[in-house]
Order: structure tokens, then C-alpha cells, then sequence
């Protein structure tokens, strides 16, 4: 499964109400990749707001069953 993230520096976005909060990436909002253009308009009102170091990042996730040691 691929995502999209919003990154600053060490800090992830979570959008809500119209607002962008920094967050860890646990709470981070994730968006599929087919919404990639709401992503770019995301990012492009972060740079505009003065988040310039705000970029987009494709997460990875790998499912497997989970094994204890």
C-alpha cells in the first residue's frame, strides 16, 4: 500500500477544518496516491503560509503477520 504524507523538517501535517496542524507521524493525515492533486493544493497553501520546507512524501507500507522473537 502507498500514501501520501505532508512533511516539515521532523514534523507531519494533520489537516483539519480547513487548518494544518504539525504533528507526529501517528497522527499525521494520509491521503492515497489518486489524490495526489489535493496533496500538491495542500502543499502549495502550506508554501504560501510561509511552510516552505513542506514536501510531499510517498509512504511505503508492507503488511506481514507479526511474529514475537
Amino acid at each position: 500500500m502507498e500514501l501520501l504524507v505532508i512533511k516539515d523538517g521532523e514534523s507531519y501535517f494533520r489537516f483539519r477544518d480547513n487548518t494544518a496542524l504539525p504533528c507526529n507521524m501517528a497522527k499525521a493525515s494520509v491521503f492515497p496516491l489518486e489524490q495526489i492533486e489535493k496533496v500538491r493544493k495542500l502543499v502549495e497553501k502550506l508554501h504560501q503560509e510561509g511552510k516552505m520546507e513542506a514536501i510531499i512524501m510517498q509512504l511505503t507500507i508492507h503488511e506481514k503477520i507479526y511474529q514475537e522473537d
